[in-house]
Order: C-alpha cells, then sequence, then structure tokens
C-alpha cells in the first residue's frame, strides 16, 4: 500500500511489498569469504576463555547450544566433586549450590545415605530390570510413598522423570473420566515432552514442536473467577486440571489463598480429576511433605520426581486413589525402566530420610525457609529500587530483579539488560565468578533468581548467600559495570594499562540519583523509535563509559554475551528514551535501541537472519508503542532499505533522505571553507550508485564542475551497470530542473545538450569521453584527481588514505562505518574533513543518549524519524533504493522549521567517528 502523492513527492509507506534490493548487499548467497570471515570469529571467541577438554566435547556433541550460554554467562565451569552443599572445579575452588539442580538434590551432593543404599544392592546381587514380573523394591517405595501422601492416594505408578510422570498423570485422567479436555495455566511448566508440554503455558516454547495438541486449554494462573468461567463451559468435557501450588519455572509464584480449595471443589462439582503437580515442589522443597498440605487440598494425581531420586538417580512417580485407575492404564501403559531396582532402593532412601523422626528434616527445612525468606526481604528493603520482590515458600524462593531501565540512570549495559530481563541471568555469572555462589535465574522468568539450595542447608551457609548477594547488587547500584563484567573478558595489555583505566573511571561522574518522575509519553504525543547497533570501536567504547574498556574489548564482550540469546530476548537493546522539543513547540517521545552486533556480524549473517533481527527489532519496537520507527547504519542495508521488512503496521523509514541534505550541506560548507569553487570543482562519491550516494550525486551535479560515480568492484558486472543507470539518472535529472545560476559546468553542459533533444543516454557517454561525468570501480584510481570527496559506502573498509587526497581538498564520509579513519586528519592537515551528516538539535538540547558525538548533536538519520515523527499525518518516508530529490528537499524544509541546523565543528576539533546510530 502506498500513500498518494503529495506535493510531487514519492512517499512510500512502511508495507511496501518486498523489492529484491541492493544485490550487493542484501541478496548475494554467503561466499567461501563470508564463511571463512565467520569461522575466524567462532575460533576468536572460542578463545576468549579457556574450556578445557569437557566443555569442547560438550560443545561438539552434546548441547552447543547450551555450551555458549553457559559460557556467555560465565558459568562453564567443569565440577570434578560435590559434597553436601558444596561444589569443586578441577582447581579446588569451592562454590555453594544454591541452585540445587531444580530440587533435585534434596540432601545435597553425593550423600553418604543414599551411597549406602546404592552399596547395600551391590552387595544383595538383587537384579534391577526383571520385567515382566512381581517388582520387589518398586512395591515397596509405592508403600513407602502411599504412607506418606495425603488422603486417599494409595496408587503409585513408577517412571524415569517429572515430564514422564505427567504424561502418565494426563494419561489417567483421560481413561478414567472418559473425555479429553485438561485445563491448565499460563506460565506453567510440566515437562518437555509432548503432552506435558501441552500443558505448559508457554507458547514460545511451545510452538517449535507443534504444541499445544488439541485438547488443552491455558488460564491465567491464580485467576478462580477465570477458572469457575472455565468449568461452567467446557465443565462436562473437562479430564483434569492441571496445577502447581507453587510455580516454579513461571517466576516461584505461590498459589494465592484459596485458588486450590476453588479448583478442588470445582473438579468435584464436574467430575475431572485435579492433578497438583509436584514434581519440584513434593517431598520437603516446600517445609511440608507435600506443597498442597499447605492448603489442605488433597488432589486426585499427585506427578513427583527429582527429589525422589536423592540426588544420585533419575525416577519419577505418579500418587493417585484408586478411584483414578482403570485397567486400561494398569495395563497399556507401561514403562521398560519405571520400578526398576536400583532407582527404586535409592526411592525408598530417599523417602526414609524425609520421612524419619516425624519428618525433622522437613521441619527443618520450614525453619530454615522462614529464616532465608526473612534475610532475602531485608536486602529487597535494602535496594528497593533494584529487587522489585521476594517470594516463595520453604526452600524455594525467588528474588524478582526490576525490569524497569529508569532505575539505572546511566546509559549502559545494566540499563539495557534490565528492560530485556537478562540481569538475573548475568548476577548468576558474576556471584558464581567472584563470590563461589551458584544461583540459576527461572525458567520463564528471567528476571527471577531460584533460591534452591539443598534441604540440609545450614544457617551459616543461608548467611554467606545473603552476603554474597548483598556484595553483588551493591555493583550493580553503584553503575560500577567494569567490575560486574569483568570475568566474561580476558586479561590483556599489562596490569598498569588496568589501573590507568579503573582511575579513568573512578574519575567518572558520580551514579546521577534516579529521576523522581521517569520519562513516559505524553497523551497524544508522537512516538517513535530508532534501531542501530554499534558501527565502529568507537561507538561500542560510548555504549557504556563505566566499563572503562577499549572498544575492541567491549566487541568481545557484546559478542560473548550475544551466546546467551534465547526465545525470550529482545533483538535490540534499549538504549535510552528521551523527549524532543521543537522551535515550533512541539514535542515527540522517542525510544532509542541497539542491535549487540557490529556492521560487519551483521554483514557476515545470512540475509534471512540478519533481516529477520531487525524485523523482531522494528515489532518490539511497535508493540510498545512507537507510531514510527527509524533505521540506522546496517539495519536499512540488510534490510534492502527496508523493502525486505513485513506487515510493519507503522511507517519505517531509513534516515537517507535528510542524511543526503546534511551531506550536501556539510560538503558544500567545507569546500567554502577550504576556498574551492564548486562550478569548477571535480567531485568523487564512493557509493555513488547507493541510495544516498546517488541522491547525493543528483544534488552535486547541480553545481559542481564534473562529477566521477565510484561503484563497489566486488561484483563487477552488476557494478558497472548500476552506475552506468546512475550516470543517466544525473543527466535525466539536471536537464528537468535546468541550468541555475550557481550551476557548474556539468550541468550547464547537459542543459545545453538537452536543450539540442539529444538523448539522455547520449548525453552521459559523451560527458563520459569529456569527462564531466564519469564512473569507476577503483577508488583509488580516481580519489586523487577530486576537490570534494563524498564517501557513502557500505564496506566497512577505510577507502580514504592520506596518500589519495588531493592537497586542500574537501571530504565528507556518511559511511558507517566510517571510510574515514582518524589518520587522514593527522597526516593531512591540510584537508577540511568533516564526519557528514552531523546535526544540531533544536536548541543544542542534550537527548541523555550517548552517541559519541557532541552534547546537543546527532546524526541525520537519527534526527530525520525525529522530524518524521511530525508528519504521521502525512507519513512520508525514506523507503527503499532510490530516493527522490524532492524527499531530499521536504527533510531539508522541515528540519529547518523545526529547529535543526547543520553541525560544522571547529576545524581543530575533533570529529566523531562513529555512533550507534548512523546511517
Amino acid at each position: 500500500m502506498t500513500c498518494p502523492r503529495k506535493n510531487s513527492i514519492d512517499s512510500s509507506r512502511h508495507s511496501t511489498p518486498k523489492t529484491d534490493g541492493d544485490p550487493n548487499v542484501a541478496s548475494t548467497p554467503l561466499t567461501s569469504t563470508a564463511e571463512e570471515k565467520r569461522a575466524a570469529l567462532r575460533a576468536r571467541l572460542s578463545g576468549v576463555a579457556d574450556r578445557g577438554e569437557t566443555a569442547e566435547r560438550y560443545r561438539r556433541h552434546s548441547n552447543p547450544y547450551v555450551a555458549r550460554m553457559l559460557d556467555g554467562l560465565g558459568m562453564d565451569i567443569h565440577y570434578v566433586r560435590g559434597a553436601g552443599t558444596r561444589l569443586y572445579d578441577a582447581d579446588g575452588n569451592s562454590y555453594l549450590d544454591f541452585a540445587g539442580a531444580y530440587g533435585a538434590l534434596p540432601f545435597g551432593h553425593n550423600p553418604p545415605e543414599i551411597w549406602e543404599a546404592i552399596s547395600d544392592l551391590q552387595q544383595s546381587a538383587e537384579p534391577s530390570l526383571t520385567l515382566p514380573s512381581l517388582l520387589d523394591a518398586s512395591a515397596l517405595l509405592a508403600e513407602r510413598l502411599a504412607q506418606a501422601a495425603p488422603g486417599h492416594l494409595n496408587q503409585v505408578w513408577q517412571c524415569n522423570s517429572g515430564a514422564e510422570a505427567v504424561e502418565a498423570s494426563l494419561k489417567l485422567a483421560r481413561a478414567a473420566t472418559g473425555r479429553t479436555l485438561v485445563i491448565s495455566t499460563r506460565n506453567s511448566f510440566h515437562g518437555k515432552t509432548l503432552g506435558a508440554l501441552s500443558a505448559t503455558g508457554r507458547p514460545r516454547y511451545q510452538t517449535p514442536f507443534g504444541a499445544p495438541s488439541p485438547g488443552f486449554m491455558h488460564l491465567p494462573f491464580g485467576d478462580a473467577d477465570a477458572l469457575k468461567q472455565a468449568f461452567d463451559e467446557h465443565g462436562e468435557q473437562t479430564a483434569a486440571f492441571i496445577v502447581e501450588a507453587l510455580q516454579g519455572e513461571g517466576g516461584i509464584v505461590p498459589a494465592p489463598d484459596g485458588y486450590l480449595a476453588t479448583a478442588r471443589e470445582l473438579c468435584t462439582r464436574f467430575g475431572a480429576k485435579l492433578i497438583i503437580d509436584e514434581v519440584q515442589t513434593g517431598l520437603g522443597r516446600t517445609g511440608r511433605l507435600f506443597a498442597c498440605e499447605h492448603s489442605g487440598v488433597v488432589p486426585d494425581i499427585m506427578p513427583l520426581a527429582k527429589a525422589l531420586g536423592g540426588g544420585m538417580v533419575p525416577i519419577g512417580a505418579v500418587l493417585f486413589g484408586e478411584d483414578s485407575l482403570t485397567e486400561d492404564f494398569g495395563l497399556r501403559h507401561t514403562s521398560t525402566f519405571g520400578g526398576n531396582a536400583f532407582c527404586s532402593r535409592v526411592g525408598v532412601r530417599a523417602v526414609e530420610l524425609l520421612t524419619a523422626d516425624d519428618q525433622a528434616l522437613v521441619r527443618q527445612v520450614a525453619g530454615r525457609g522462614t529464616y532465608l525468606l526473612d534475610g532475602l526481604r531485608q536486602l529487597a528493603a535494602k535496594h528497593p529500587d533494584l529487587v522489585a520482590d521476594v517470594r516463595g515458600q520453604g526452600l524455594l524462593l525467588g528474588v524478582q530483579l526490576s525490569d524497569d531501565p529508569d532505575i539505572h540512570t546511566s546509559q549502559g549495559l545494566f540499563r539495557s539488560l534490565a528492560d530485556q530481563e537478562g540481569l538475573a541471568g548475568f548476577l548468576c555469572g558474576y556471584l558464581l565468578r567472584n563470590e563461589g555462589i551458584r544461583l540459576a535465574p527461572a525458567y520463564f522468568a528471567n528476571s527471577v533468581l531460584r533460591v534452591e539450595p539443598p534441604l540440609t542447608v545450614t544457617e551459616e551457609e543461608c548467611d554467606t548467600l545473603l552476603a554474597a548477594l548483598d556484595r553483588g547488587l551493591g555493583v550493580i547500584e553503584q553503575g560500577d559495570s567494569r567490575r560486574f563484567f569483568a570475568h566474561l573478558l580476558p586479561k590483556t595489555g599489562p596490569r598498569d594499562a588496568d589501573e590507568a583505566r579503573e582511575q579513568a573511571v573512578a574519575q567518572l561522574p558520580a551514579r546521577p540519583a534516579a529521576p523522581d518522575q521517569p520519562l513516559r509519553p505524553r497523551t497524544g504525543e508522537p512516538r517513535w523509535a530508532f534501531i542501530a547497533h554499534p558501527t565502529d570501536m568507537a561507538s561500542y567504547e560510548s555504549y557504556d563509559s563505566r566499563l572503562g574498556l577499549p572498544g575492541e574489548q567491549v566487541r568481545v564482550l557484546f559478542d560473548r554475551m550475544n551466546q546467551c540469546r534465547n526465545v525470550d530476548t529482545a533483538a535490540a537493546m534499549l538504549v535510552g528514551r528521551c523527549r524532543v522539543r521543537t522551535d515550533t513547540g512541539e514535542s515527540s517521545y522517542g525510544e532509542i535501541y541497539a542491535l549487540p552486533y557490529g556492521a560487519q556480524r551483521l554483514l557476515d549473517m545470512p540475509t534471512a537472519k540478519a533481516t529477520a533481527l531487525v524485523q523482531e527489532a522494528v515489532d518490539d519496537a511497535v508493540a510498545r508503542g512507537a507510531q514510527l520507527v527509524g533505521l540506522g547504519a546496517y539495519t536499512s542495508v540488510v534490510t534492502a532499505n527496508a523493502t525486505a521488512l513485513q506487515d510493519v503496521k507503522v511507517p519505517v523509514t531509513t534516515g537517507n533522505a535528510y542524511t543526503v541534505a546534511a551531506a550536501v550541506d556539510g560538503l558544500e560548507q567545507a569546500a567554502l571553507q577550504q576556498g574551492i569553487r564548486l562550478d569548477a570543482a571535480c567531485c568523487v562519491v564512493l557509493g555513488g550508485a547507493g541510495a544516498i550516494g546517488l541522491a547525493s550525486s543528483l544534488l552535486l551535479a547541480e553545481k559542481v564542475g564534473s562529477l566521477v560515480l565510484v561503484g563497489n568492484p566486488a561484483n563487477r558486472r552488476r557494478s558497472q551497470e548500476r552506475l552506468t543507470a546512475a550516470a543517466e539518472a544525473v543527466v535525466t535529472h539536471l536537464a528537468e530542473v535546468g541550468a541555475t545560476p550557481a550551476a557548474g559546468s556539468l550541468a550547464r553542459a547537459v542543459g545545453n545538450r538537452a536543450a539540442q533533444g539529444a538523448d539522455h543516454a547520449r548525453i552521459a557517454a559523451e560527458l563520459a569521453e569529456e569527462g564531466l561525468l564519469t564512473w569507476s570501480l577503483e577508488s583509488e584510481a580516481v580519489l586523487p584527481g577530486g576537490d570534494l570527496i563524498l564517501a557513502a559506502t557500505s564496506t566497512p573498509d577505510q577507502l580514504i588514505k592520506p596518500e589519495l587526497v588531493r592537497r586542500g581538498a574537501a571530504v565528507c564520509d556518511v559511511s558507517q562505518p566510517p571510510n574515514v579513519g582518524p589518520q587522514l586528519k593527522e597526516a593531512r592537515p591540510d584537508l577540511n574533513v568533516v564526519a557528514g551528516g552531523l546535526v544540531e538539535m533544536p536548541g543544542r538540547q542534550d537527548l541523555g543518549v550517548d552517541f559519541g558525538v557532541p552534547s546537543g548533536v546527532t546524526y541525520a538519520c537519527t534526527a530525520e524519524t525525529m522530524i518524521l515523527a511530525h508528519r504521521l499525518h502525512d507519513p512520508v518516508v525514506s523507503h527503499g533504493e532510490k530516493l527522490s530529490v524532492e524527499l531530499v528537499r521536504l527533510l531539508r524544509d522541515e528540519a529547518q522549521r523545526l529547529g535543526y541546523r547543520l553541525h560544522l565543528p571547529d576545524e581543530h576539533a575533533d570529529q566523531p567517528t562513529g555512533d550507534l546510530g548512523h546511517e
């Protein structure tokens, strides 16, 4: 769909159909060179840390995705010994385990009582696998569980895991009721086999596997009214309601008071089975032998696992009453390994330890849990901005970190990770590497620290955790990202260099206090988002000034952190929020995001993957309220100037039009300062066939003496075709606008020939012979002849070398990464080099976001998004490969009306070399 033409300007809507775009950038298949670059990058990343033989085996043959994630978090430790609540690595370092294998370590690592049961089995030579027969050990475990179970649950079926126990529970309920509908809750977790996953209430984890299967319904957890309505509407078809007494992976969320009682009453009334999933909470974890005992509710079916294995073996079981047992289930649901003697004997000993002395250990858990919960709540009170909540029961507790980025007032990783709910995972890595404490985030609630130690944890060990967590939270509150992420970086350079950087960080301004009123959009205020990425080492370095690290190390840190991405991780990181006020008294609210990938990384990605990342970032920005989205740096390149994006509900602009306006104005001003006459000057445009280069060439051609268009030598045939078409476009443009008083030799020559009725292609050929309008693929051959040089390429190479530029020339670089390196100004003080596309904000207002440019200054592509936010009634955007000159002029006029001005710093001032948002 396209907008009607307004004032003869081509206005492109966001939903313009997808086109092939630039084949040199967005559609070229990966070459062997690209594959080699990616292989080299992988090799470099693998050298960040000494993974060791075990990690390499795991990465190669077990699970490379988990291996990368653990490495990214700094949690890739190989443990060689475990005893009680302690783990030890090969160097003898000790780690206090408060992750507890997600509840599967009731007695800690290598409990001697469990080893004794295993030894007894070895001594007796009891056979482990004897199906079909009567299983003595299995029967004994079933009896012990039935004796400990609440109410009428006197039947036990044994299996190998919690997921298998849930599968059996669902089949029990369907067979017993003759119905198929299973009701479960959102954000629940019941396992990863197909039936258990169908009951799990997390669509993003279900969809790749074809789940949920038919016959499942998901309701809000803890919403009794929604549950009543579901039974009123579907009660006669419902086989079971499956629910956790305390959602573990959903964020350690206890069921509200009365919720389970309501579920019990509804299931009884409608003849459905109540399944309370106690895989994680059962057998003492919450301070009662079974979590359902806290509410006095007895389920019909209760799956168990984790603690039943005593921390040593995989085992699961389902407890249920005789009224749930059918012949179909008893004879048609069996397990080869379920009920084997080895695991059953361990299970018997585990139940004995938990029930000994009137459940003394379980009662101890209740007391220890209260002590730990109180301590965590005291930490929350000490860190009220950072800790949003503390909750749980017994020794299954959760510490929820705030996902409000505004509590982190300095731009940087803390702000971005908070917004992405990723801070808890990296805090786990920090605590492991710096404090020797093992914690883990909840599976579906990434901002929640799971505190789940062995049931045998001591009060002293709880104090150790509390003190370490207090220190870790303090590092975050102080904004000390340098210290927080240090364990993820290799040690490079002499120690005195590290000390110098630490001193530099210490001299940074104190962390500002959180504002009383966080910045939020106002009713009716235009809302925009801008998406870019680091473009060079300077922009990496500016992302988080408190890291105090050179850009190369920050890039390595980003690459390592990217290994932790999962389906819940947003594609782009929030950099900051801002309100822009114009000279006309208008305002807009914007959010700025950065993909955590450099330019080369995006180019090396398969086109589909890079496009998908930008698409996800755009969709996320729109979901958060953006009415217009701007693309910066290579986000526009990899999406073929936004044409590859699909089904975006708001306008998307590349920022190219105002970048052209600012670049041309900047080059003209630089020429004026150098005393260069435009009408006789030779202008060389690198990237002359691209969107920015061609539009700039059209405008410059109106005034310069001659023009040289330079293309990409990587695809010579295609580039020659594009350059030929670009040259003819220049002729067509000049013929249409006619000669002006400021016209140079090129425009006058075109005007004279056009007046004689000459064909445009013929004019272009004649001008090429005369040297007025030429094109080339060899930049080094033509650069020495340029009085004016404009760089507008999409290559990361620094093409403009000091020895290639004519004395006294004017150079404007709008490429990102730059085609001009810092050595050009150092080696050639006779040149006037400007970082093109720099503009001053209205009133030189500071956006509060570090772009690597002076305060009150931004890049033209970023400004274009802000400018167009005031044209939502008539959205005109830079979109696609071709930019109309009329659109460029419109943006220039709009910018001036709103108060944006070209920024030309003093010739002796340092020029910025890159940012997060420059096209």
